[in-house]
């Protein structure tokens, strides 16, 4: 994700080097491509950064990162009216694996040897695509107000990993892994404010995301030795943080929140904030 904001900030250096416009108007006895407010079949590439993403990107940095921020594409159909489509991907990982000496500890406690390798892993990933329509307001070449609207699909992916190996030959592996399909509707009111003459506009979007999550749950596969007992078995855990004080509970009582089946549903309407570049382009 780091990349795409080197890339986008090489892109919009070079782009105000070039003093282009967009419309049709005549400076200096020519006529360029581009101009300041964007017309009837015109185009646009757009990024949109929500403080999570920034919070992810700058201020994160146990995480390692890939991906993109929401990517669209629009279509200016009138002067005022504009369809547009567009995906956003994300991937974050860590990981941590290795092999250990051990130690002996005194035969009174059974003589116990330590690790032998340690295995644990944690990934994240979501990819969605978005389409969606704006509405804009006719008030100047300085600023652009216009609302709009939003439906996205996609899908959210995680998965666990705690794997121990000791030199005794006991192991205890526990991997889980949770999928889901995700879509939702979002409604916003945003302004651009145009960079003097260039093809550039800097935003801010305010509204709210109607979302549905499909990924609620961790399916947990695990497996142990101990001597000559071995043992296995698969288990469900929630992800929805909503529910941590019923987990809690659950543990005060059973001293685990582990279930054999689990039904977990999550639908959010939350408020949503995001900051956007928009860069103008004729065919």
């Amino acid at each position: 994700m780091k990349r795409i904001f080197i890339f986008l900030t090489l892109f919009l250096f070079t782009t105000s080097i070039s003093y282009s416009q967009i419309s049709d108007r005549k400076n200096n006895e020519s006529t360029y491509l581009f101009g300041a407010r964007p017309e009837a079949g015109n185009y646009a590439f757009y990024f949109g950064v929500t403080p999570a993403d920034i919070e992810d990107i700058w201020l994160n940095t146990d995480w390692e990162e890939s991906g993109i921020p929401l990517l669209n594409i629009k279509y200016y159909y009138t002067d005022q009216f504009v369809v547009k489509a567009g995906m956003q991907v994300s991937k974050k990982k860590r990981t941590m694996e290795g092999n250990l000496p051990g130690y002996q500890s005194d035969n009174e406690s059974g003589g116990l040897l330590g690790y032998s390798s340690y295995k644990h892993a944690e990934i994240d990933e979501s990819w969605g695509i978005s389409m969606g329509a704006e509405q804009h307001f006719n008030l100047s070449n300085i600023i652009d107000v216009y609302l709009g609207v939003n439906g996205n699909l996609g899908y959210e992916r995680s998965v666990r990993v705690d794997n121990i190996s000791y030199h005794t030959g006991d192991y205890s592996n526990n991997e889980g892994s949770s999928f889901g399909l995700t879509y939702g509707l979002e409604t916003i009111i945003g302004s651009n404010f145009f960079i003097a003459d260039l093809p550039l506009a800097i935003g801010l979007e305010t509204g709210f995301v109607a979302k549905n999550y499909g990924a609620n749950k961790f399916k947990n596969e695990w497996s142990e030795k101990i001597g000559d007992v071995s043992n296995s078995g698969t288990y469900f855990s929630s992800l929805i943080d909503d529910f941590q004080d019923f987990n809690n509970s659950i543990d005060n009582l059973s001293n685990n929140n582990d279930f054999s089946e689990l039904k977990a549903r999550r639908f959010d309407i939350i408020p949503l904030t995001r900051v956007t570049f928009t860069y103008y382009f004729k065919r």
